[in-house]
């Protein structure tokens, strides 16, 4: 009598295939061993060759494929060896008879959790194994391998972002690839590696180097950037760099040229008392940005003499009568010399505070920093801290809320009777009258910032 032909051929064939324990042995092996052989080249090609984060994306994807199927694989062999195929016969063998003629279904309402749990477990220690055996790769991918193929991309804007990113990554390997932009790459990669590592503060001696090898380029914007970068990371600047942003700025002044915003700050940076009288000129010029930088700068310095000091007053005091952008500025740089100023001075600042051209508004003055994007690396001269003693300017104040803050730092009760006088001077904003009032009944303030 024939045999009758099973209506389910298929799971027939994966059922008698996946019982047998050397079919599924050598598949797990087999898998693996090719899923190894692919991470090897997939990896390296992604490590030393790949210039498009798709195929990067392609190549990882079907990483992840094979790895599911070798964690399936070694799933089945658990479940064999150690459940007789419980998982195998409930999803592929055919239900058994019972004894009215019924098929039994129970074998298919049970659920063998173990195999999913080996399925998992095995995804999981598999990732780690082939992540060892490819030198921890998924780690190094995700904080240095993608921007390294946007690095070798054929498109510049992508570089440049890589450029950015791996300034912030402080190895030694990345400071070599760094270095190699700063000399052998492009115009605009030259710019932004140099503005990158100093924003980063990314000051390894490869990179300090190579900085100072450019300082001679004939590009002024590279140049100019180099002289940024240096003055931001080097604690001790070198006499030829303090010589050279000197002779920069002073050939701008002597051709009568607005100089640079960023060679400006370079020289700022530095703190150097050598560039008072060279502030002190730039003061004179009739550009409102090289004047609130040059009075941010003259603040800034450190180590000054007296005499020096005595001078930057002087300069202050004559801001008092320019414009209403530079007295903005004098007044947060006379906040910082309020325990240096005479009664002239603050005499000066008390009838500034009575006129009615004093009622106007203050805005921060915020720079850009970045070689291209005026709206990138910026620095609110408004908001700093020198000398224990912080003034955090951040949006618009009215300026004479600002001349009562100085007023307020050396306040004495001979100040007591004009500062309750200005609280009942009906002229003034009910705002600064309220601040008058408050000055007058606080304390006196001592190298410290009044609540308002």
């Amino acid at each position: 009598m024939t045999p009758k032909k099973s209506k389910q051929p298929i799971r027939d064939f994966l059922f008698r295939t996946l019982s047998s324990t050397g079919v599924l042995v050598s598949s797990l092996v087999i898998s693996s061993a090719a899923l190894f052989f692919y991470s090897r080249a997939a990896f390296g090609f992604i490590r030393h060759e790949s210039s498009s984060l798709k195929s990067d994306f392609s190549l990882r994807l079907f990483f992840y494929v094979g790895l599911m199927i070798v964690s399936f694989s070694g799933a089945l062999v658990v479940d064999r060896l150690m459940h007789g195929g419980a998982w195998v016969r409930r999803m592929f063998a055919p239900p058994a008879s019972t004894e009215d003629g019924q098929p039994d279904i129970s074998a298919f309402t049970k659920h063998p959790a173990h195999f999913y749990v080996a399925c998992l477990l095995m995804l999981i220690l598999g990732w780690f194994v082939y992540d060892r055996l490819n030198d921890r790769f998924h780690a190094y991918y995700g904080a240095v391998g993608k921007h390294m193929t946007l690095l070798r991309s054929p498109a510049e804007n992508d570089r440049l972002a890589a450029i950015e990113h791996l300034s912030s990554i402080h190895r030694p390997e990345v400071s070599k690839l760094l270095v190699k932009r700063m000399t052998t790459g492009t115009d605009r990669e030259k710019r932004i590696a140099a503005w990158a590592v100093g924003q980063a503060d990314f000051a390894s001696e490869g990179i300090v180097n190579a900085l100072l090898a450019t300082v001679d380029t004939p590009d002024e914007t590279l140049r100019h950037t180099v002289f940024l970068t240096l003055a931001r990371m080097l604690p001790h600047p070198t006499v030829d760099l303090v010589r050279r942003i000197e002779t920069e700025l002073r050939r701008h002044l002597g051709e009568g040229k607005v100089p640079p915003r960023r060679l400006l700050f370079a020289a700022a940076f530095l703190r150097t008392p050598e560039y008072l009288p060279l502030f002190m000129d730039f003061l004179a010029l009739d550009d409102a940005d090289t004047s609130v930088i040059s009075t941010y700068a003259l603040v800034w310095m450190a180590g000054t003499t007296q005499e020096q000091n005595r001078r930057i007053l002087g300069a202050l005091v004559r801001n008092l009568t320019k414009s209403e952008r530079i007295r903005c500025m004098n007044t947060v740089a006379l906040l910082f010399k309020a325990h240096d100023l005479g009664e002239e001075t603050l005499s000066s600042l008390r009838r500034e505070f009575e006129a009615k051209s004093s009622d106007f508004n203050c805005r921060p003055e915020v720079f850009s920093l970045h070689p291209e994007n005026p709206k990138r690396d910026t620095i609110n001269i408004t908001r700093i801290n020198i000398q224990g003693f912080q003034y955090n300017a951040h949006g618009p104040e009215r300026y004479r809320e600002r001349i009562l803050r100085i007023l307020a730092r050396v306040r004495d009760d001979a100040m007591i009777p004009w500062l309750q006088r200005m609280a009942k001077n009906e002229q003034l904003p009910e705002y600064i009258r309220d601040l008058c009032r408050q000055t007058a009944e606080a304390k006196p303030v001592k190298r410290q910032q009044l609540d308002w």
